[in-house]
């Protein structure tokens, strides 16, 4: 009997093939804010599929310029992912 368990956690090779880049990709959106920090156990790095979803949800969206709640605030268009 075959049972489908859903993945709660992914390694950096499959974060990377689940998002469609590289694993020295992930490392530099991760240094970059655009992923969170993957969680630790041991040497073991794990990236939670909520969190990593979660920060994508937040990435601006192609064409669309990012909505300001202030316009006279700070210049920078900058935003990070929280985990």
């Amino acid at each position: 009997m075959s049972r489908n368990v859903p993945r709660l956690g992914l390694n950096r090779s499959e974060v990377a093939l689940a998002i469609g880049v590289s694993a020295n990709t992930v490392d530099l959106m991760v240094e970059e804010g655009f992923l969170p920090k993957p969680r630790k156990w041991h040497s073991r790095k794990v990236w939670l599929v909520a969190e990593i979803a979660a920060a994508m949800s937040e990435w601006p969206e192609d064409g669309i310029p990012k909505q300001r709640a202030d316009a006279d605030a700070d210049d920078s268009d900058e935003w990070r992912a929280s985990a």
